[in-house]
């Protein structure tokens, strides 16, 4: 039996056009959306996947409308939805380092973190209409501080039943978790998948670095997925392990 159990968890809100979610569709319409973290647990690491915001206010000030209730800031959505501290958890697994992905970084003083090679290269010089994502303040890369980063180069198993792969796209490192539970492969699509319409029309998301890459990056998940954690989908249900991939998109499984 596998006991690993996957839990996101909503790290605030942020209000945005929702065509930045879904390209080419909804210009002009305000979407409220969910900042997900997500909580590996029942294996032998406690385990983070994005840490979500770091300030409503600077995000307000800077990117777009954000709100957090205080229920919702990630310390203590950790210990309400799975009992931990920010110094239990031994690894961080960052599926990209925007603001809203790697924004509590900071808080996990005694962690291994984990990202794409080609992340945290493309963090250093972005694309102009990205740079306001990356901030060097919270990852640490001048200089590194106490950070302990573990670079992987495409597929790498990270835990027991929990490895990265590449799904790059919304940015040319970015990569999704794959877990394997009791219910089937859990994928935490970090932005590869804002919410589920990108997955299941094969749609990509509106911010995007090279489309055929995300929409390469979109079919994987189908392949691999019997549930997803998309980055941003209000029908996530808190404390859930995400949303059943529908049939109707499911290419043949194959190993990630």
């Amino acid at each position: 039996m596998n006991k690993l159990k996957v839990v996101a968890m909503p790290t605030g809100w942020l209000t945005v056009d929702r065509s930045s979610q879904v390209y080419g569709r909804y210009f002009g319409q305000p979407w409220k959306v969910p900042v997900w973290s997500t909580a590996i647990v029942g294996g032998d690491k406690k385990i983070v996947v994005d840490t979500g915001i770091h300030d409503p206010a600077w995000v307000s000030s800077f990117v777009c409308p954000c709100e957090q209730a205080p229920e919702e800031r990630l310390e203590r959505a950790l210990k309400e939805y799975v009992g931990w501290s920010a110094d239990d958890v031994d690894i961080v697994i960052n599926t990209h380092l925007h603001y809203d992905h790697s924004g509590g970084n900071t808080l996990f003083r005694n962690a291994r973190f984990v990202i794409q090679t080609a992340e945290w290269e493309y963090a250093g010089r972005p694309l102009p209409t990205q740079a306001t994502y990356y901030q060097e303040f919270l990852i640490g890369r001048e200089p590194l501080k106490y950070f302990r980063w573990q670079f992987v180069n495409g597929v790498a198993d990270i835990a027991p039943g929990v490895r990265v792969v590449p799904t790059p796209g919304h940015t040319p490192g970015h990569q999704s978790v794959a877990v394997d539970t009791d219910e089937g492969v859990v994928m935490i699509a970090g932005d590869c998948a804002n919410c589920m319409e990108n997955i299941v029309d094969l749609v990509p998301v509106g911010i995007v670095h090279e489309t055929a890459a995300e929409l390469a990056s979109l079919r994987r998940i189908r392949q691999i997925a019997d549930f997803v954690i998309p980055g941003h989908d209000p029908n996530v249900v808190p404390g859930s392990s995400g949303i059943a991939l529908p049939a109707s998109a499911r290419l043949q499984h194959v190993e990630s």
